[in-house]
């Protein structure tokens, strides 16, 4: 049985994108955050705060952008665009497309043993 909301079911398939969307995304931030813990000389809360408003592109700041390094402008600007571009996007892109066979050969079930 599939797990669904307002008499619709979801696929094993949408699940699994959603939960590669929250993963992408929660690392993607999780690891901005440290590299300007690392850069910043800033309260720990504030980065997050702007990391994760810069990434969902919500336009809320704590008015720590002016004080940031260009390095650190630099990283904001990237998560504002890797927020509206989407994780799983930008994941995509990087990842060598397959080529598929235009063809296909018959099944046959083999004995074995």
């Amino acid at each position: 049985e599939y797990p669904g909301a307002f008499g619709r079911e979801f696929s094993n398939q949408q699940i699994h994108r959603a939960l590669t969307v929250v993963i992408l995304s929660v690392g993607l931030i999780a690891v901005v955050v440290l590299v300007l813990t690392m850069t910043e000389k800033l309260d720990f809360l504030d980065l997050l705060f702007e990391t994760v408003s810069a990434f969902g592109t919500v336009g809320l700041s704590t008015g720590i952008t002016p004080s940031l390094s260009v390095a650190g402008r630099v990283i904001i600007a990237i998560m504002m665009f890797a927020g509206r571009l989407g994780t799983l996007t930008i994941a995509l892109s990087l990842v060598q497309s397959q080529l598929t066979a235009l063809y296909r050969y018959p099944e046959e079930t083999v004995r074995i043993g």
